[in-house]
């Protein structure tokens, strides 16, 4: 079986109305790709619209496309991880089923990507949403360049080609996915991006907003402390750990200590119970630290895994 070349990872929750035109368009863009071959892979997480039966009745004929059902609505981030997972392309495409982006654009993305980029992002500089997107979208983008992300204008948009490596190794789940482009360049990896057009959403609703802002700030939090914790988070719990129980171990010892030579600690019940609040504080902080470490080592450790056994499951699919 030849490899393919291109896979095409598309999440989908309930845009029954908009399957139709998805399907004819993407088909279409990628069959005129100078591509070898190439793949779609619709996600569907939890429609309850009938959009996963349209799609598959969709793609009776079109073996090059195929449907996975996520069991519930589990969220942009695992549904992209689950076509990533599951695709077999060198290059992984991804594209928002709203189509407010144009999949004609693609070879302009895929072309950088093959001049050496590892993630190549859309731009929509000329945006036709309201205006409260518009604006949480310029606050993202200002904040995730404050942190140290490259200097892109539009890192959140879902249009986007990636590397097979780079996309198999990104924190998807949650909301993570939307900083894949801090994590991409904070790891090496080559970031570009390109200007495409954008228009107004034709059917359904979106399920993004400012009202996800909060969430997303808990997300930017969550990444920067696996980033700079070198992939290991649990470091910098260990460390605060250490500095918050210590002092209070000491305090206890001279608690102790008076308790033991006079009988008595007098007037210093306060600061015994702040010697026993850091030194629980301090505890805490490292049985979390240690629980963290160990969480890292199983996630790497399974992610060395999957890096060794995908060329054997490829083998073990050959007739």
């Amino acid at each position: 079986m030849a490899s393919i070349e291109l896979s095409m990872v598309i999440p989908v929750r309930d845009e029954i109305d908009a399957v139709d035109s998805l399907v004819t368009r993407v088909v279409a863009a990628l069959s005129h790709l100078d591509v070898e071959s190439f793949e779609v892979i619709f996600v569907d997480d939890g429609s309850r619209d009938g959009t996963a039966d349209r799609l598959e009745w969709l793609i009776l004929e079109e073996p090059r496309c195929r449907v996975i059902r996520l069991p519930r609505n589990l969220g942009k981030g695992d549904a992209l991880a689950a076509g990533f997972e599951a695709s077999s392309g060198q290059w992984i495409a991804m594209i928002d089923a709203d189509l407010q982006e144009s999949p004609e654009e693609l070879p302009r993305l895929l072309e950088v990507a093959r001049s050496g980029a590892d993630l190549v992002t859309a731009w929509r500089h000329q945006r036709t949403d309201r205006w409260s997107r518009r604006l949480s979208s310029w606050l993202y983008n200002r904040v995730v360049r404050w942190v140290g992300g490259p200097p892109l204008h539009d890192g959140n948009c879902g249009f986007k080609v990636l590397s097979r490596d780079l996309a198999l190794s990104l924190p998807l789940a949650g909301g993570r996915f939307r900083f894949m482009h801090l994590v991409a360049s904070h790891w090496g990896y080559r970031v570009e991006e390109v200007a495409v057009s954008h228009r107004p959403r034709q059917t359904g609703s979106s399920h993004f907003g400012f009202s996800r802002a909060f969430s997303a700030a808990i997300d930017l939090v969550t990444v920067m402390v696996y980033l700079r914790g070198q992939d290991r988070p649990g470091r910098s719990l260990l460390r605060w750990g250490i500095l918050t129980g210590l002092p209070g171990i000491g305090i206890l010892a001279f608690i102790a200590y008076l308790r033991l030579a006079d009988g008595t600690i007098h007037y210093r019940y306060p600061l015994l119970v702040l010697g026993a609040l850091l030194t629980l504080a301090g505890l805490q902080l490292v049985l979390f630290g240690c629980l963290a470490e160990w969480f890292s080592g199983k996630s790497t450790a399974a992610l060395s895994r999957r890096s060794v056994s995908t060329p054997l499951r490829e083998r073990e699919r050959l007739p």
